[in-house]
């Protein structure tokens, strides 16, 4: 959903882009390249490779969902910061953090939405 855009920490966002590059991304937040591409080696940033085929360089593009996601397992803060930050964000991403929680982690954090809906 291209459209969509973060509410909160809106000046961190990308609106109207369904990919990234790792450059944009690492200028976004200001963080190096190189460590960026760290986090992909291991794992924690999910990206799209498109070298194509028998090329050694790196053709990563960032889907916007997984940017939103990364951003959002690094929030720190207040509870209801880090709440209204998940409720700012698009359903499905929303739902796809939540459920990589910790049964104990998501229930807190369920309880800290609904209170925050108040």
């Amino acid at each position: 959903m291209p459209a969509e855009q973060l509410q909160l920490f809106a000046s961190l966002d990308f609106p109207g882009r369904t990919v990234v590059l790792v450059r944009e991304m690492a200028e976004r937040l200001g963080v190096s390249v190189r460590h960026l591409l760290n986090e992909i080696d291991d794992g924690s940033l999910g990206v799209l490779d498109l070298k194509s085929a028998g090329s050694s360089r790196r053709a990563a593009r960032i889907p916007i969902e997984c940017y939103r996601a990364y951003v959002a397992k690094r929030l720190s803060g207040t509870d209801q910061t880090v709440a209204a930050f998940i409720l700012s964000l698009p359903r499905a991403v929303r739902r796809s953090l939540i459920l990589e929680l910790p049964a104990e982690e998501r229930r807190a954090l369920c309880l800290e939405l609904k209170e925050s809906l108040k």
